[in-house]
C-alpha cells in the first residue's frame, strides 16, 4: 500500500485483501528463528493493525544488535 491509502476507511476492504494475498501468509508463517522487517510506516502499521505482528524497521533492528553487542549480550561462534 502506497502512504496512507491502506488506512483510509473507504479503502479497508481493499488493504485487507491485498494483506492476505501478500503479506498475511509470510507473517504467519515466520518461525521464531526468521525475523521479519518493513522499512515502510504504513506497511509496518497495517501488518500489526491486520496480522497482530509487530514489525521492525531494520535500522531499530540493527540498533538493537549494535546495542547487544556493546553489552556483551551477543555470542559468536568465537567466543564457544
Amino acid at each position: 500500500m502506497a502512504g496512507t491509502f491502506g488506512h483510509e476507511r473507504k479503502n479497508r476492504a481493499l488493504s485487507e485483501t491485498f494483506y492476505k494475498l501478500s503479506w498475511q501468509q509470510k507473517v504467519e508463517s515466520a518461525g521464531p528463528k526468521r525475523v521479519l522487517m518493513a522499512t515502510g510506516y504504513f506497511c509496518r502499521s497495517q501488518v500489526k493493525l491486520m496480522g497482530s505482528a509487530g514489525l521492525p524497521h531494520p535500522l531499530q533492528l540493527l540498533k538493537a544488535l549494535v546495542s547487544e553487542h556493546r553489552h556483551g549480550d551477543v555470542h559468536n561462534s568465537h567466543d564457544m
